[in-house]
């Protein structure tokens, strides 16, 4: 049995040493490929697809090993797998960033083995790629079907009729023949004691503002994605659709100053430079300079527009320290304040009390549930359109009020 023992012992080094001279010669035929989109959609599903052809008259077994951006913090992804002489084997896979920035994919590790065989090489293909992460392209492109398609209310976006027929006030003339008894102004004519009507002229493009505030209160994370990237996501979707619309599309950030500004404009590269400004907003630690915002907005703004503004109030007190502020900034604009709902606070509420620290915490949250309120009351008493709502709702109901406002004349 020694010799047995011996032979099988030999019989393995040999195989060994055979596919050792096999797996390690010059090259190896095999092609590994893998494709990225150009660009990837932030929070949304990204695909990205791996192939593996074996060039070889022989059957291999392989491990793949795909170095990930470290963003992803993935760090077990494999793929074993068996291919056939000139065999090749295509994979897809999904990913969904949670940051904006630029992600890089590393190289491809193969393990390579014959089949059944006792030896593994590894070779290492170099596909380095660098992807950059913008704001949800993606869900931009479904706001746009959904708005301007016939069947968009299934979709959670109002359809709106518009009021009125499309033109604006011009000035007041005396009636002649042919013109449209429905525009008599009956106040200067019981005046004038002879009849004037309106005359009016074709509606001209408004400007409307995305105003996002990236100080240390949109840093509140939710499902992964702080309310400054859902806030970006909603503008980058909102602004698309007030370009289609045939307005102008504007851009204001601010934190401790007035960070970014691009001024409303409806030229064909709008949404591209919109895009990249968008890409490259980062959070700040800073307090939002309400009163800078509102002397920017007076120096820089001409023209009354319609100033959609993200931001977050952690409590009344917060607000009531810039009330007089925006009220100001409501007379020379219409301003639209969106703030989200802490729907955290909201299920905390609801668990069961099992201690007195239970009891105390649940007050709190009560109290900030009701700050949230009369937030809304305290804004609204002075005029200002108000929206408050949930993360995940944020970009349909930000779409939902221009909408409304655009067909009411509001703007």
């Amino acid at each position: 049995m020694t010799w047995v023992g011996f032979g099988l012992l030999a019989l393995i080094v040999g195989v060994s040493l055979m596919q050792t001279a096999i797996l390690f010669q010059t090259k190896i035929p095999i092609e590994v490929k893998r494709k990225t989109p150009n660009q990837f959609s932030l929070h949304d599903e990204n695909t990205v697809f791996l192939s593996v052809a074996n060039h070889s008259n022989k059957a291999l077994s392989l491990r793949l090993v795909d170095e990930l951006p470290f963003q992803l913090q993935v760090r077990d992804f494999e793929r074993n797998l068996t291919l056939e002489a000139n065999e090749i084997w295509e994979d897809r896979y999904k990913i969904i960033p949670i940051k904006r920035g630029s992600y890089l994919f590393g190289n491809v590790n193969v393990f390579l083995s014959l089949k059944h065989g006792f030896v593994e090489r590894r070779i290492q293909v170099d596909l380095k790629t660098e992807v950059k992460v913008y704001p949800s392209f993606l869900q931009m492109r479904n706001y746009e079907l959904m708005v301007f398609s016939a069947e968009r209310n299934s979709e959670g976006i109002k359809k709106v009729r518009k009021r009125g027929h499309g033109l604006e006030f011009s000035d007041i003339k005396h009636y002649s023949l042919g013109d449209d008894p429905r525009t008599i102004n009956w106040k200067a004519t019981s005046r004038k004691q002879e009849l004037m009507v309106n005359n009016y002229q074709v509606e001209k493009s408004q400007q409307v503002y995305a105003v996002i505030n990236n100080s240390r209160v949109m840093h509140m994370p939710f499902n992964y994605l702080s309310l400054l990237d859902y806030s970006i996501n909603a503008t980058l979707s909102l602004l698309n659709i007030v370009l289609r619309n045939q307005d102008h599309a504007g851009l204001l950030t601010f934190a401790g100053k007035v960070d970014t500004f691009i001024p409303a404009q409806r030229r064909g590269q709008q949404r591209s430079i919109l895009l990249d400004a968008l890409y490259n907003q980062q959070e700040t630690t800073e307090e939002a300079d309400y009163q800078g915002l509102y002397d920017f907005t007076k120096r820089s703004i001409k023209g009354r527009s319609l100033l959609l503004m993200f931001t977050n109030f952690m409590s009344l007190a917060s607000l009531e320290r810039n009330l007089a502020v925006m009220k100001r900034m409501n007379r020379a604009h219409l301003l639209v304040v969106i703030f989200f709902e802490n729907t955290e606070l909201e299920e905390h509420v609801l668990e069961p009390v099992s201690s007195t620290m239970d009891i105390a915490s649940k007050v709190m949250a009560d109290k900030l549930l009701i700050d949230q309120q009369q937030i809304i009351i305290e804004l609204r008493k002075l005029g200002i359109q108000a929206i408050k709502t949930k993360p995940e709702d944020l970009t349909t109901n930000t779409i939902n009020k221009y909408l409304e406002l655009k067909s009411q004349g509001f703007i």
